[in-house]
C-alpha cells in the first residue's frame, strides 16, 4: 500500500500480485463504504470531465452522480496515448496557482 495524500491508502501495483488483489477486495466488499460526494466534488470532477473532452479525449467517461467517481477509465489509454496524456496535464485538478480548480 502507499499513501496518495489523500488519506486513502492505495495499492503499490509494482509490488502487489494482482490475484491476491482481487481475492482481499472481494473478501472485503461488503466493509467499503464510499462517501457521497459533496455538490463542489461533483462540480470540480465535471469540470475534469468536460476538460478531458475538450482536450481529445472524447469517451472519457462522466462522474458517478453520487460519489464522483470516474468509473471506466481502465478502458482508456490514459498513461500512453498522447492524446490523453497531454488532457491529464491540462486539465489535473490542484496545480500550483489554481486553488484547487482544474485546469490553470
Amino acid at each position: 500500500m502507499r499513501d496518495t495524500g489523500s488519506g486513502v491508502p492505495v495499492v503499490d501495483e509494482a509490488k502487489a500480485d494482482p490475484a491476491e488483489v482481487k481475492e482481499a477486495e472481494a473478501a472485503c466488499a461488503d466493509k467499503l463504504v464510499v462517501p457521497d460526494a459533496s455538490p463542489e466534488e461533483l462540480a470540480v470532477a465535471q469540470a475534469f470531465t468536460d476538460c478531458m473532452r475538450e482536450h481529445g479525449v472524447e469517451d472519457f467517461p462522466d462522474p458517478n452522480p453520487t460519489t464522483g467517481d470516474h468509473d471506466g477509465l481502465e478502458k482508456l489509454d490514459l498513461k500512453t496515448s498522447p492524446e490523453a496524456v497531454a488532457a491529464t496535464k491540462a486539465c489535473r485538478v490542484g496545480k500550483p496557482g489554481t486553488g484547487g480548480k482544474v485546469g490553470g
